[in-house]
């Protein structure tokens, strides 16, 4: 079973925690949320001054340093950190066999290219020649197979272990092919294998496999079966897990120095393979020579610590980066997070389970005025928990666009009628019932409550009354739990692979995330499509036929993703590209003007 990760979500003065501890980010699921897990920073009210220097832009220049901001490491080995600083800076030393461009589409990375059985269970994954380790040695498939056997035995320490948990067995078959079977086919894979490889230890004894397993290609993965209590606990697997682990990678980036509770220090890696190999004499390695890593006590210290100078970076949730926008000293970059809020209808109440009324709600609600009154640049509309204008949700426009006319005739032609009293009403059952509905919000959550005053002020143009219930997030998680509710105003932190059964899948609903309680088989039979189809263009045309009929039926509504942003000193140019899952894209461009 699944874990729903709830929260409370308190709007303050704040930067994420989230880059403090990451926790299932890479799971095929979303978390739930109510809280958007911030901190005060602190001093904020008296950091607001600001100097605009003369800043030069004489075009890119090799060296220089950056600074940037962390916590106390917990660990320096990537696949095992929860400091999402520590993370994301690891992955200028690390890399992975697939990335995530910009639309959000797996392309190789550490893996040349891969190929699967026409069943979708085996994958083979050929490596890139010519890449080494900082330490002169050269990558191969073992490197491969002794992180899976990492992630697999950590327990609960690898943020990854979600990742392969479809994963059947895996295999070593030469220097640069590696193999993987499936429990269930996945079209999604490759965005699963966006993990750090690390090198390999030792030559780990536990074994996944054996040349006969393969000999007959991809029909034969049988026997390896993935079970920790069968794996040997190597020598290699006990020295990856220790908390002297030395970070050695193959990506832009050397580790050089570790001096607790003071700074990391990274060093550019005149060697790098793609820096060497894709441009004459080593014109795509990385312009900044070193990356200081300056750690500091609390998460709150990063206003103060970009504010004073002393890091050149930071990202800021949407409850922080505003109070820098418009500001001339800095360099300010908005893309959307991957928090997205929503509405839950419950349909097994009597009012909502009527199509008409959810469309009606549908054409009623305005996000646009919502975003633009509550939360001006703030937010980015969205139906579905998929980023807009990604590969296969290459769109932002809302299917269901706003017309009060087409929302009062679906209430007329459904039954409803205005009483004596002035308020649509219609019989059900025995009874005669006022078409009037609660809308469940957490208490301590003030955009929530704003945006649902808002909601019920546009319902209310087309007849439709909502009271609005603020309570406590430990009694709004029970009525949930319970299905007692008629709607509720929830976020959920959504993850880089783009299925989206946790919310619409039928399987989900006795003890997943589907609390619409929402099912529908053509919907079910699409997910599944999705899941094994592995040509893009299929896939994404089964997507729109997907997203056309839950447009239809409505069983959530969807309203935004916030924003969070980068905030750059204005020394640094280059390209400034952040992005949902690509936060530090093109670092490798980045110089430094004086």
């Amino acid at each position: 079973m699944k874990k729903i990760l709830l929260k409370n979500n308190i709007l303050k003065k704040a930067v994420l925690i989230i880059m403090l501890f990451v926790i299932n980010v890479y799971i095929t699921s979303c978390n739930f949320y109510m809280d958007n897990i911030y901190e005060d920073i602190d001093n904020d009210d008296e950091q607001l001054g600001f100097v605009v220097d003369d800043i030069v832009d004489m075009g890119p220049v090799k060296g220089g340093q950056i600074n940037l901001f962390s916590t106390p490491p917990d660990t320096l080995n990537p696949v095992l950190t929860k400091n999402a600083y520590i993370k994301d800076y690891l992955a200028f030393v690390f890399e992975s066999l697939v990335e995530l461009d910009k639309k959000q589409k797996p392309v190789p990375l550490l893996a040349e290219n891969w190929e699967v059985s026409e069943d979708l269970l085996v994958w083979t994954f050929r490596l890139r020649d010519n890449v080494y380790w900082h330490d002169g040695t050269p990558f191969t498939s073992e490197d491969v197979k002794f992180t899976f056997d990492l992630i697999l035995n950590s327990g609960d320490d690898s943020i990854y272990k979600g990742n392969i948990e479809n994963i059947e067995s895996y295999y070593v078959e030469n220097d640069k092919i590696f193999k993987i079977k499936l429990f269930e086919p996945d079209s999604f894979t490759p965005e699963r294998l966006i993990f750090p490889i690390i090198k390999s230890a030792a030559k780990f004894t536990g074994d996944m496999g054996n040349a006969e397993d393969l000999a007959a290609g991809e029909d034969e993965l049988e026997d390896n079966n993935m079970e920790g209590e069968e794996i040997a606990a190597g020598e290699g697997i006990e020295a990856a897990t220790g908390i002297d682990f030395k970070p050695i990678g193959t990506g832009p980036y050397v580790f050089k120095e570790y001096k607790k509770d003071e700074y990391i220090l990274l060093e550019s890696n005149e060697k790098w393979w793609k820096g060497i190999g894709e441009g004459e004499k080593g014109e795509n390695l990385p312009y900044i020579s070193r990356i200081n890593i300056k750690i500091f006590k609390k998460n709150s210290s990063v206003g103060d610590a970009f504010q004073s100078n002393k890091v050149d970076v930071v990202h800021m949730s949407r409850a922080a980066w505003i109070r820098y926008n418009g500001r001339m000293d800095i360099t300010l970059k908005r893309y959307p997070s991957n928090e997205f809020e929503f509405i839950a209808f419950n349909l097994s109440n009597d009012i909502l389970k009527e199509t008409e009324i959810r469309k009606a709600i549908a054409y009623t609600v305005d996000r646009t005025k919502i975003i633009n009154d509550i939360m001006p640049g703030e937010a980015v509309a969205s139906e579905f928990p998929v980023i807009p204008d990604t590969w296969m949700y290459d769109t932002n426009v809302i299917s269901n666009e706003v017309s009060l006319e087409k929302a009062r005739a679906l209430i007329s032609e459904s039954g409803w009628e205005e009483n004596r009293n002035g308020v649509l009403s219609k019989r059900i059952g025995w009874r005669n019932v006022p078409l009037e509905l609660e809308l469940l919000v957490n208490n301590d959550n003030d955009t929530r409550i704003k945006v649902a005053e808002e909601i019920k002020k546009q319902l209310s143009s087309v007849g439709i009354t909502v009271n609005i219930n603020k309570v406590k997030w430990d009694e709004l998680n029970k009525r949930v739990k319970d299905g007692k509710f008629d709607m509720v105003f929830l976020g959920c932190t959504i993850t880089p692979v783009a299925d989206i059964s946790f919310l619409y899948s039928s399987k989900e609903i006795e003890d997943g995330f589907n609390i619409a309680g929402y099912s529908r088989e053509a919907v079910d039979s699409y997910l599944e499509l999705i899941l094994k189809e592995n040509d893009y263009s299929r896939k994404k045309a089964y997507f729109t036929n997907l997203r056309n009929i839950i447009n239809q039926d409505v069983p959530y509504l969807g309203l935004y993703f916030y924003n969070d942003a980068a905030l750059y000193n204005k020394k640094i140019k280059g390209i400034l590209n952040p992005g949902t899952w690509t936060k530090y894209e093109d670092y490798t461009r980045w110089y430094l003007s004086f």
